[in-house]
């Protein structure tokens, strides 16, 4: 069924100007507005009714309008007309400069800061334009504008954000539409509902895309279907987007989509308009944590080099419409005098050669109704396959698939995601500590823990904010921040694209000297043995809610006496020794302090005990 065609809108008349020295204004104005309702396209309802209310008040003023000034003050003028009006007034600039002070100033046409929401809307909605589609509706512009990877932050709601109860929640990325209708760049239409780019709106889209480095010529590149395949020519200026529609079930993994390129060779790079002039911003983020085996690892995705630890270095310059992940490796990884783990090599085949690495998330992973829009975006900005699998632990692993016989080897790399609402629930229902401790056993060197959110917006923030830092510090977790579920998006490609290039250049050198990678079933059975709980573990959990007692402690604890009926007997050989007897536990390990050590004997031995009694 063919779109309803949009009602004609009235040919503009003259009405009676009530000020003689306005007529040649009123004049100018309806030439204007005459002008644009020519162009091709014409005016949309919003703008038209945007030049009828201005010429009623205009011709209705009875004071005379000789500057821009005068003119701004007319209701109904805003930003948008006083541009187009501008040409009628000799002296505009000295027109709006203040009357008080020295400093002066004048209208600036409006432009949206770059990779802002309102950025990231004009820009699609100009090269919607281009491919012939003359309007888009409010969710299909969202999807197009977040898959384009033009803003930072999401479009769409955000239910994460904000505190509960507080205006904030309802203000996201899609609130600029008000503004940019306000300045007259965007129209919205009714019939059918949809919004469209006035003149002024492709003008400041084209300004946005110049100032940007980037091309109209990438508005071809339909990056807005799920199901829609994009291409672009091979030339200086632009690579392709090399990726197909592919749905299989295999098993039980969903594959969502896959490139047509060899993924863990030198991927290409997403161009989102040709630019020879890249402007690279550089996050100058680097977490360094140290590990429960006393060596340091770093993440870093800033340029500075280290020369006092073994890295693994992300150099990653990420700029709007482009994206560029280098792993460049001072030193090899080294975990307790060992390498990450690497998966089998036959012969002399390169990494690339022999594996595809793919990113697998958890089917639990709660990403809302974007939960398959996340694996589509991923892939279609990094050429990164994902797939989705129940893991047993986590939220997101890193596989190498051989591409002969397709074996699964699981990668040294494991991350769990928590937004600041699912962090803060973790804590309080001691999900939290359990979770890190499986973790921590599931047999993968490098823990990455993603928090996605701001924790200052929560009312818990101290608290979230200090089990961030026991994380990093004291558990040796990669703990990285996230603003929100496209940030997270981001974060995840970023990972993997320096994950495939640390394999790719270390796959030939270490391979005969490290350990080698569990297959995706050995540790899928690890970690559902890690499990089921003895009776150990379930004491280790136990000590864990006396304070000062860490994860590391509770385990040095059960390591030593396996039970509670093997830590009394222990206490009882000391019978008599009250101050040996609470000073046990310190000295048989430096992993237990002197108030843990004391707070244990209290609460298994001590006959009044108390809550107040362990500090």
């Amino acid at each position: 069924m063919a779109p309803p065609v949009p009602k004609a809108l009235p040919v503009p008349k003259q009405l009676t100007v009530q000020c003689p020295e306005n007529e040649a204004l009123s004049r100018f104005f309806l030439e204007k507005w005459r002008e644009m309702m020519d162009q091709p396209g014409g005016l949309s309802e919003n703008p038209y009714l945007t030049f009828a209310k201005a010429n009623r008040n205009l011709c209705a003023s009875k004071e005379p309008i000789r500057t821009l000034q005068d003119f701004k003050k007319i209701k109904g003028v805003g930003e948008w007309l006083i541009r187009i009006m501008k040409g009628f007034f000799e002296q505009s600039s000295q027109d709006l400069s203040p009357t008080k002070g020295n400093k002066s100033s004048r209208t600036k046409p409006y432009v949206p800061r770059k990779n802002t929401a309102a950025y990231a809307i004009l820009i699609t909605l100009h090269r919607s334009s281009i491919r012939g589609q003359n309007f888009m509706k409010k969710q299909e512009l969202i999807d197009a504008a977040e898959a384009s990877g033009l803003s930072q932050g999401a479009i769409g709601p955000d239910k994460y954000k904000g505190k509960k109860n507080s205006p904030k929640d309802w203000y996201t990325g899609w609130s600029c539409m008000t503004t940019l209708q306000s300045k007259g760049l965007v129209a919205r239409r009714n019939k059918p509902l949809g919004y469209s780019l006035t003149q002024e709106g492709h003008a400041t889209a084209r300004d946005c895309l110049s100032r940007a480095g980037l091309d109209d010529s990438a508005g071809l590149l339909d990056i807005s279907g799920a199901h829609n395949t994009s291409t672009a020519s091979h030339s200086s200026e632009h690579h392709s987007m090399g990726y197909c529609v592919d749905e299989t079930k295999s098993g039980p993994s969903t594959t969502i989509r896959r490139p047509n390129t060899s993924v863990a060779g030198h991927a290409p790079e997403v161009v989102r308009g040709s630019s020879a002039t890249k402007r690279p911003c550089n996050y100058n983020t680097e977490v360094q944590t140290t590990n429960h085996w006393g060596k340091k690892i770093i993440l870093s995705d800033s340029d500075s080099d280290s020369e006092e630890t073994s890295k693994l270095k992300s150099s990653t310059k990420m700029e709007q419409g482009s994206t560029e992940f280098n792993m460049l490796d001072k030193d090899i990884v080294s975990v307790d005098n060992s390498v990450l783990a690497m998966p089998p090599r036959q012969s002399n085949e390169s990494f690339n050669e022999a594996y595809e690495v793919v990113l697998t998330l958890d089917n639990r992973e709660n990403f809302g109704s974007r939960t398959r829009k996340v694996s589509d975006n991923i892939f279609s900005q990094f050429q990164v396959p994902v797939e989705v699998k129940s893991l047993p632990v986590g939220d997101g692993i890193w596989i190498a698939r051989d591409r002969k016989n397709g074996k699964e080897y699981v990668l040294d790399f494991i991350v769990e995601r928590k937004n600041v609402s699912d962090l803060h629930g973790s804590i309080m229902d001691n999900r939290y500590r359990d979770q890190k401790l499986r973790l921590k056993r599931c047999g993968l060197k490098k823990l990455i823990y993603l928090v996605e959110g701001d924790p200052n917006r929560s009312d818990a923030s101290e608290m979230i904010k200090k089990a961030c830092f026991t994380t990093e510090v004291l558990d040796g977790f990669d703990v990285q921040r996230t603003d929100g579920y496209t940030e997270t998006e981001r974060r995840y490609g970023a990972l993997t694209r320096s994950i495939i290039e640390y394999y790719k250049t270390n796959f030939s050198k270490v391979v005969n000297t490290s350990r080698v990678c569990p297959t995706y079933d050995e540790f899928t059975g690890r970690c559902r043995h890690l499990a089921k709980k003895t009776v150990s573990q379930i004491f280790a959990l136990q000590l864990m809610q006396v304070p000062q007692v860490t994860e590391e402690a509770a385990l040095a604890v059960i390591e030593l006496y396996p039970t509670l009926m093997s830590l009394v007997r222990a206490y009882s050989m000391l019978e008599g020794d009250t101050r040996a007897q609470e000073m046990m536990l310190q000295n048989k390990s430096k992993m237990v302090n002197a108030g843990a050590s004391r707070n244990i004997f209290k609460l298994v031995c001590s006959d009044e005990s108390s809550s107040e009694d362990l500090v």
